[in-house]
């Protein structure tokens, strides 16, 4: 299996103070801990990851809290359209707010019925399927509700905004 760690592995891990922070244009902030997200509920997908350098891993598990569930608590402004991803290493990605509604779409706390390893996301990772793996972001730690882009780490570098796997959004346009 490859394992990315685009900007190497989060030294300042410690779950007993990570806490998930959503912000931006939400009606309610929330600071969730590990605990907090499986007490919301838990939801296990069996789905495809796909890397936009071609290679994917086949019938993975993953289970965590749907991000529908974390939209319903946080109550999101009508005016968002985008959400902004960051990670402990910081790392960022930027993804449309409807593309996140996807019913499969979760912030994973497992893989294949275990609690996610230091180089899957441990605490937690954001899991879009339909979308390539640059934007299931690994370490997150805060989701920013927003009304405009801004490019995340590879889209800055000309990746695609929305990334979708089968249409085979990879680069941005020019």
């Amino acid at each position: 299996l490859v394992i990315y760690a685009t900007l190497g592995y989060p030294s300042n891990i410690n779950v007993s103070n990570w806490r998930l922070e959503v912000t931006g244009f939400v009606n309610n902030p929330l600071s969730l801990s590990l605990k907090d997200l499986y007490e919301i509920g838990v939801e296990t997908i069996k789905t495809d990851f796909h890397c936009v350098t071609g290679w994917s891993v086949r019938g993975v598990e993953f289970t965590g809290s749907k991000f529908s569930k974390i939209v319903e608590l946080a109550n999101p402004e009508k005016s968002v359209e985008w959400v902004f991803i960051e990670a402990l290493d910081g790392y960022t990605a930027v993804v449309p707010f409807r593309e996140l509604l996807k019913p499969q779409t979760l912030v994973a706390l497992e893989i294949n019925g275990k609690p996610l390893d230091p180089e899957h996301g441990y605490p937690a990772r954001l899991i879009t399927p339909h979308l390539y793996g640059w934007k299931s972001v690994k370490w997150i730690h805060r989701i920013v509700f927003t009304d405009k882009y801004k490019d995340g780490y590879w889209e800055a570098l000309g990746y695609h905004p929305r990334g979708r796997v089968d249409l085979e959004e990879r680069f941005k346009k020019h």
